[in-house]
């Protein structure tokens, strides 16, 4: 065994075979421990199954929110708010102007085989610069028919709750309808398909449908966070801490991201740190803390308050 090997061991390189070039390329006399050309057509099946299904679900939410822009635009009546048609077609026209990959893999991989070795990695890059440039679309679209949507339905306050820490599908279902009620401008989640549970639907009566569900993980909230405050977005945790207000004595600025955090332990320590205030509940009696999904509502309605009183003393 080690005589019909040997040739190949003295030339396998492990710092040199765990680079990109090493894993994706072949190397002369050497036919194992690295990937063939063929790599590249596997890679573009896995990319267009993905993007096979992102053109599913994004013509599922396409139709999800035509239909309720129309149901809308009936209950509140034409003459009211002026005829705002659903636009099938533009998705449909959406997802035909962007190819498959199948479709175009016969030119790269002949580039590929034109260019060596060199244009394998320029191959792989531009799938994903399609996968991406396509996926950017599609988002885009989605965004614009929330935006519309939420233009449909009235104002909204200035006020993004994050619940992404909250895993427990009563208290996700309670504070979407908390978060419908008071008309908060989305609700952030770390999976959105949660709203196809059936434990949450029978919860939050259809308030999913109304209120913008944004999904953001765990792992993408610091980034997300910073992003908002770079929006002019005061960031609050509903957290106990050395350093925090009582929500009784808390002026809420307009805009504001409310961040809850987890059933048992609370805000992490790194999330914290990016906060502008932390704010906690005064509790009376033994038990140490509320529910998330009751803390949240009090924020959310403390905040509804505010706005509301500060709206009614300037309109005097």
């Amino acid at each position: 065994m080690r005589l019909s090997v040997e040739k190949y061991l003295d030339k396998f390189d492990p710092l040199s075979m765990v680079t990109p070039r090493g894993v994706f390329c072949t190397v002369d006399d050497l036919p194992f421990e690295c990937a063939p050309v063929a790599i590249v057509d596997q890679i573009a099946l896995f990319l267009n199954e993905a993007r096979e299904g992102l053109r599913e679900a994004m013509a599922k939410d396409a139709v999800t929110l035509n239909a309720e822009l129309s149901a809308s635009h009936d209950e509140k009546g034409s003459e009211k708010h002026g005829h705002i048609p659903a636009t099938p077609d533009l998705d449909h026209h959406l997802l035909r102007s962007t190819p498959s990959l199948s479709a175009e893999m016969p030119m790269l991989l002949t580039m590929t085989s034109q260019g060596g070795l060199g244009s394998l990695f320029d191959t792989v890059l531009l799938i994903f610069v399609a996968i991406d440039a396509e996926e950017e679309l599609l988002l885009a679209s989605k965004e614009s028919r929330l935006k519309e949507l939420g233009h449909m339905q009235g104002g909204r306050q200035e006020l993004i709750v994050v619940a992404s820490l909250i895993d427990r599908i009563p208290n996700l279902a309670g504070l979407a309808r908390t978060c419908e009620v008071f008309k908060t401008a989305s609700l952030v989640v770390a999976d959105a398909s949660i709203v196809e549970d059936r434990q949450f639907q029978l919860i939050s009566v259809t308030a999913e449908r109304w209120v913008p569900i944004v999904e953001v993980s765990e792992a993408g909230l610091p980034n997300f966070l910073e992003h908002k405050k770079k929006d002019g977005f005061f960031l609050i945790g509903l957290e106990q801490t050395a350093n925090s207000f009582s929500i009784d004595e808390f002026t809420f600025p307009k805009k504001v991201v409310l961040v809850l955090g987890r059933e048992k332990e609370g805000i992490p320590v790194n999330l914290i740190q990016v906060l502008d205030a932390c704010m906690e509940i005064p509790q009376l009696g033994v038990i140490r803390s509320l529910n998330v999904h009751v803390s949240g509502a009090i924020a959310v309605w403390e905040y509804t308050r505010q706005q509301r009183a500060r709206i009614a003393a300037t309109s005097k």
